[in-house]
């Protein structure tokens, strides 16, 4: 009888500290976005002026080569990449600042993106320690679609990583060689916005 009396106790104490902080969580203040005059990009500027109806187009450095025209349509016989199959952006916050979450408007689809912090103020990109932010999926973005990434932690610097799709349209076939390059897509961004 008094381990039922202890136990309903110990039962009703969780309820009422399950209560309290879930009534707490309700009255934290909504994460608000950092204003574009605190943010800048200096390969892309438009990537975080604050305006949704201007674009950015990150250009990629690179294409596939392929070894044998009768694989002209696979994307895995024979194919090495030449540059790089992706583009970043480096985004610059004014001050250290605790950092909730980005969204990323996208145009162009988009099937990976990653994000890596620094609380340094960058002068040379390499220089400079990025640490990845922890995803349990892979950030994707079909039509358009808004891309949130969580990151919780003190910020100067965002990097931007976005894997390229292959342009088919854009494919070339060196006549001495035979050997075929498939060039890639630009990204096409609106807006990446930072929420604190």
């Amino acid at each position: 009888m008094l381990s039922r009396i202890y136990s309903l106790h110990v039962c009703v104490a969780m309820g009422m500290l399950l209560f309290i902080g879930g009534c707490a969580s309700l009255f934290q203040p909504l994460p608000k976005r950092i204003k574009a005059t605190h943010l800048s990009c200096k390969t892309y500027p438009s990537l975080v002026d604050g305006n949704l109806t201007t674009n950015s187009f990150l250009k990629v450095k690179g294409f596939v080569e392929k070894d044998s025209t009768a694989y002209k349509h696979s994307t895995r016989y024979g194919d090495w990449v030449e540059g790089k199959h992706r583009t970043e952006a480096l985004v610059q916050l004014d001050t250290l600042t605790h950092v909730a979450y980005i969204k990323v408007h996208p145009i162009s689809n988009i099937y990976r993106l990653s994000v890596e912090t620094s609380t340094a103020e960058i002068a040379d990109e390499k220089a400079s320690l990025f640490e990845p932010v922890k995803s349990h999926k892979i950030a994707r973005s079909e039509n358009g679609a808004v891309i949130r990434i969580d990151i919780d932690r003190t910020v100067r610097m965002l990097r931007v990583t976005i894997y390229a799709n292959r342009d088919l349209a854009q494919t070339t076939q060196d006549p001495l060689t035979q050997k075929t390059k498939v060039s890639f897509k630009d990204i096409v961004i609106r807006e990446i916005q930072v929420y604190q």
